[in-house]
């Protein structure tokens, strides 16, 4: 009999705002699969709008992570294009820092997890990582060159727009939209089924 598989199931690009907000699809997702959970890399403050500006949404999302179905992680704090490529470390800091905020204010606690907008990511970046003490990198397998001692690096290996390969340990990839053919909506049905048919055993991007 073939080991339980694990599956981390994450989507890049949460916000309030639409397209980006999935929380009917998280609904749904949680009403198949009850113990379901979902790590999705989320955005502060898309198209400088922060998280607070919608608070009801928030305590919604909080709902979720209270019932041990999602977890949030950073993914930057503008969503600007490879925001964290090109930036010196001070600059790292301070949006992790003001990210952060964000996070508290709206009291939705955050992993220390962090993946680079677009995945643009350069050495300062991870040392404000490491400074600030995150756990996780999931990062892009361009960013080979990029390595941690004090953080877990991670890569991908089920794009959700393709069949599930047959490994024993998934780590996904997809979005909160419908872009990149791997979208929470468009990919429901495949990973509903996949959750039906191996039953797996899920794991939040802190606990990988």
């Amino acid at each position: 009999m073939s080991n339980q598989k694990e599956i981390v199931l994450e989507y890049d690009d949460l916000t309030h705002l639409d397209p980006e907000n999935c929380l009917d699809q998280i609904d749904e997702l949680v009403r198949r699969h009850p113990n379901i959970k979902m790590s999705f890399f989320t955005v502060p403050m898309m198209r400088g709008v922060p998280l607070t500006h919608n608070l009801d949404w928030c305590s919604k999302i909080r709902k979720h992570i209270d019932n041990g179905n999602v977890c949030l992680a950073y993914h930057g704090l503008l969503h600007n294009p490879e925001e964290f490529k090109s930036i010196d470390k001070t600059e790292c800091l301070l949006r992790l820092k003001f990210g952060r905020s964000i996070f508290e204010t709206c009291k939705l606690p955050a992993a220390k997890v962090f993946r680079g907008p677009h995945w643009g990511m350069c050495t300062q970046a991870v040392e404000a990582l490491e400074e600030e003490e995150f756990t996780h990198l999931y990062n892009h397998k361009d960013y080979l060159h990029l390595l941690s001692d004090r953080m877990k690096v991670v890569y991908y290996n089920w794009n959700l727009k393709d069949e599930a390969p047959e490994i024993d340990t998934l780590v996904t990839h997809g979005h909160t939209h419908n872009v990149c053919e791997n979208g929470i909506e468009q990919t429901m049905d495949k990973v509903s089924a996949f959750i039906d048919a191996n039953n797996p055993h899920f794991k939040f991007v802190d606990e990988y």
